[in-house]
C-alpha cells in the first residue's frame, strides 16, 4: 500500500508542471523581438508591454483577449512582453486569467533597445511589418478593435 502512495504522489508532481499554465512561458531577447516582426508580416501585430503590477496593463488584458477570440489566426497576431522581473508572477497571471494569446519575458534587451521606461506601452504594425503605432499608456478594446480593422480593410 505505501507503495501504491509513492507512486501516485510521484505521478501527480511529475504532471504538475505541465498543467500549471496553459502555455509555457519563455524569456525573450532582442533577435526573438525581431523575428516576432518578421514571422507576422501579412498579419496584424500587436505588441503588448505589460506586467502583472501594472494596473493600466492588467486593465487591458480582456480587451486583448476578447480581440483575439475575435479575430482570425491569419489576420491578428496578439504578443504580450512582460517587464516582470520573475516568472512565477506572469505565469501565475496566465493561468488565473486564461491568457489566449502568447506570453514572454522581456530579458532587458528589449526594453533597453526601444528605451521603455513606462508601460503600458503597445506597438502595432500593418501587414506589411511597417510600425504604425507606439503608445504609452491604456488602449480600450474599442480603440483596438477600430485600428485593427482599419488595417484589415482592402485599399
Amino acid at each position: 500500500m505505501n507503495f501504491l502512495k509513492t507512486f501516485a504522489l510521484i505521478l501527480l508532481l511529475a504532471l504538475l508542471p505541465s498543467t500549471a499554465m496553459s502555455q509555457d512561458i519563455q524569456k525573450a531577447g532582442v533577435h526573438d523581438f525581431k523575428n516576432i516582426i518578421e514571422s507576422n508580416k501579412g498579419k496584424v501585430l500587436i505588441i503588448n508591454f505589460w506586467a502583472t503590477w501594472c494596473s493600466p496593463c492588467v486593465k487591458e488584458f480582456p480587451g486583448l483577449m476578447n480581440l483575439r477570440r475575435e479575430f482570425t489566426e491569419d489576420d491578428l497576431t496578439i504578443v504580450g512582453i512582460s517587464m516582470d522581473y520573475g516568472a512565477r508572477p506572469v505565469e501565475n497571471f496566465v493561468k488565473l486569467h486564461k491568457v489566449n494569446f502568447p506570453i514572454l519575458i522581456d530579458d532587458e534587451s528589449i526594453g533597453a533597445m526601444l528605451d521603455i521606461k513606462s508601460i503600458p506601452r503597445t506597438l502595432i504594425y500593418n501587414r506589411a511589418g511597417e510600425q504604425i503605432l507606439d503608445h504609452l499608456g491604456f488602449i480600450s478594446e474599442e480603440s483596438f478593435r477600430h485600428i485593427v480593422e482599419r488595417l484589415l480593410q482592402k485599399p
